[in-house]
């Protein structure tokens, strides 16, 4: 926690004092009840008793909108009398660390990034939800005095937590109202800093008038509405904005024919405390701009939901015109960046011959299987059998299935096989067995349709540095791995020459069979040892 230590300090010595009396998810409510209850309290010239310090706190309760912390009259009146240096704890305090629900958080690291977009001078700026960007609220609006602030927050306790923590502050306004609305305000801003909601499976009402269904997406839309020229947004979106089609592509499309896409930088995963969801800072304005900065984020930590995250490093940039952008159809920077990756500009500067995997192959996925049985007659290969050379196919599933039912989704020799999800790209040669198979839904299949295609010399190419960037550009943005099958058709692969890929192909597996001896051989060796070496002891 950040901080003053003494605060700090009594934040936790009155969690102390309260639990068993409060569950975890009141502890914010019962602190800012006590918080103003104290400060009215010290601004009293008479003194009161503690019936008439019971009725003021229930009447306070009841303006923050919550129930009454403490139904025991004399326990309040034991805690409240045994408080000690309370008075020094701040609204900010109770609003960043009273929170144990685990609610939504932008972190510091990121806000410093956002904040980038304030510029000298006056700006009317507008920060939605605000109650989620509570480590740096206070200091944000500190930081720039000169600017006019709107905070809004929907949750009508923060609302009046917002109201204390500025009060008598002119340069902030606190509204309790919807982002998710038209007309949530008739007012436009210089900046707007969001943090919407994303991830949770509610969607607005048929009928809307938004383009989308998705609160996130709505919240980008309607948010977009509210800027000044020469405004700018900049939200945190999920994923999906990057490369979803339907409604999601509509709004790309508008966002793009009506105003400029100044930035879109990939966030690392990891960084909110309570989603996985993968996501972007997307940065719009209604300003001019040719050219779209492109970024991607890492870290300064390997795992920051454990170990917390003190900065985020840039460790790709580069830019795209705006035009280029469009002609794209999608966002998808990881294509940014392979077509100006030096390994792929050597790839597309190469005599050899090139072509669309699609026009050679046919990719499809696997079947959903539901009931496996382990006397059935077709073999299952899941991600799991998939290895870095090989198939295990001592271990597949099974299904009981007629032959017929599945004709479609029965493998053939030498089809390849790709994991569409998980956590690791690998690829792998189906070799026909002494029953049927099919690959599970999970599992890309991809067979060669042309006889100018060797799928081994396929697998030796997605393995390469250049086919797995070319791999992990057709994921669809999660955290984990999900490439899309019908992506890969426009995968542009090197073709030269069948009589070159059979050769390539025969030494890959002459090679492949001498490492495999090898490594058996010093299994057997390195066992047979550690035997001998252990029956002397």
């Amino acid at each position: 926690m950040k901080g003053d230590k003494k605060r700090i300090d009594v934040l936790y010595s009155f969690f102390n004092a309260i639990r068993g009396n409060n569950t975890p998810g009141v502890y914010q409510s019962t602190l800012a009840v006590l918080k103003k209850l104290l400060d009215i309290h010290s601004e009293m010239t008479e003194d009161i008793n503690d019936e008439q310090l019971y009725e003021i706190m229930r009447d306070i309760a009841d303006s923050f909108g919550v129930a009454n912390p403490f139904p025991d009259r004399n326990r309040f009146v034991d805690i409240y009398r045994t408080l000690r240096g309370f008075d020094e704890v701040t609204w900010t305090d109770i609003l960043e660390y009273g929170d144990t629900k685990g609610k939504f958080r932008v972190p510091e690291a990121l806000i410093d990034e956002m904040e980038r977009n304030f510029v000298e001078g006056f700006q009317d700026v507008l920060i939605p939800e605000a109650e989620k960007f509570s480590p740096c609220l206070e200091r944000l609006v500190l930081s720039h005095g000169d600017s006019h602030f709107t905070l809004t927050s929907m949750d009508p306790f923060y609302y009046k937590v917002l109201t204390e923590m500025f009060l008598g502050n002119d340069m902030v306004d606190i509204i309790q109202t919807s982002i998710y609305e038209y007309e949530f305000t008739s007012r436009k801003f210089d900046l707007i800093l969001a943090a919407p909601v994303f991830g949770v499976r509610d969607r607005a009402e048929e009928g809307s008038t938004f383009i989308c269904r998705e609160y996130d997406l709505i919240a980008t839309e309607n948010l977009s509405l509210h800027l000044n020229s020469e405004g700018i947004l900049s939200i945190i979106l999920p994923a999906r904005i990057t490369f979803g089609g339907g409604n999601v592509k509509e709004l790309r499309e508008f966002l793009q024919s009506m105003y400029c896409i100044k930035e879109i930088a990939d966030l690392p995963s990891g960084i909110f405390e309570n989603t996985g969801v993968k996501t972007y800072l997307l940065t719009i304005t209604t300003g001019r701009t040719d050219e779209v900065t492109i970024k991607r984020y890492v870290a300064d930590t390997d795992n920051p939901r454990k170990e917390g995250l003190n900065k985020l490093i840039v460790q790709d940039d580069t830019f795209v015109l705006e035009d280029e952008l469009t002609d794209m159809g999608d966002w998808n920077i990881d294509r940014i960046f392979e077509s100006q990756d030096e390994d792929w500009i050597k790839f597309q500067e190469s005599g050899v011959k090139k072509q669309e995997l699609g026009t050679v192959a046919s990719i499809f996925r696997g079947k959903a299987v539901n009931k496996k049985d382990p006397n059935g007659n077709i073999g299952v290969v899941n991600i799991s059998n998939i290895g870095d050379y090989e198939i295990d196919y001592s271990s597949l599933d099974h299904l009981d299935e007629e032959e017929r039912k599945v004709t479609n989704y029965l493998l053939m020799k030498g089809d390849l096989l790709i994991p569409a999800r998980g956590t690791a790209i690998r690829v792998a040669i189906f070799e026909e067995q002494g029953y049927p198979c099919i690959a599970s839904s999970n599992v890309i299949v991809i067979r060669a349709t042309d006889e100018s295609l060797s799928t081994t010399f396929l697998k030796l190419f997605f393995d390469s540095p250049l086919g797995r960037k070319m791999l992990v550009t057709r994921q669809q943005g999660t955290t984990v791995m999900n490439i899309s099958y019908k992506e890969l058709n426009n995968i542009e692969i090197p073709l030269p020459s069948i009589e070159e890929q059979k050769s390539i192909a025969d030494e890959y597996i002459k090679e492949l069979e001498i490492y495999k001896k090898s490594i058996q051989e010093a299994d057997n060796r390195w066992y047979s040892t550690l035997s001998k070496l252990q029956d002397r002891i």
